[in-house]
């Protein structure tokens, strides 16, 4: 398996961080959870995103002056890179993080939108479509 592939696996990390599967936007929307607007998207200030998989871990810190800093641990032998890259929030509140990964050769782009159901939030790939499934992000 090519490292690309192995990386591309970190992706999902860009949306969630250390997180856990949950129900789908339908059954979230369902419960009372709503999307978060831009300005409280911002409000979350610097987040911490750490991801353990059977391929790579990450560490990523998305800072509140829109930077994006960290490593990836790659457990395939590929071994490690920086993280470096930028982050913004859309009048939507669609949230984008673009990172390089320097060793790797790659650049990795993600958008996710937040929810935030009681104290928990979760991210999803689209904010209108009921059968996609969201990742809790646990803190």
């Amino acid at each position: 398996m090519s490292i690309y592939r192995h990386v591309l696996c970190l992706a999902g990390l860009l949306a969630a961080g250390a997180a856990q599967a949950q129900v789908n936007l339908g059954e979230l929307l369902d419960l009372g959870g709503g999307k978060m607007a831009a300005a409280e998207v911002l409000a979350l200030g610097e987040t911490r995103l750490r991801s353990q998989r059977a391929d790579a871990d990450a560490d990523l810190t998305l800072r509140a002056d829109g930077t994006v800093v960290g490593r990836v641990d790659n457990k395939q032998g590929y071994g490690t890179s920086e993280a470096l890259g930028r982050w913004r929030v859309d009048a939507g509140g669609q949230r984008c993080i673009e990172v390089a990964l320097p060793a790797f050769r790659m650049d990795i782009r993600n958008c996710s939108y937040l929810f935030r159901l009681g104290r928990d939030i979760f991210f999803a790939p689209s904010d209108a479509d009921p059968e996609v499934a969201v990742v809790q992000y646990v803190r």
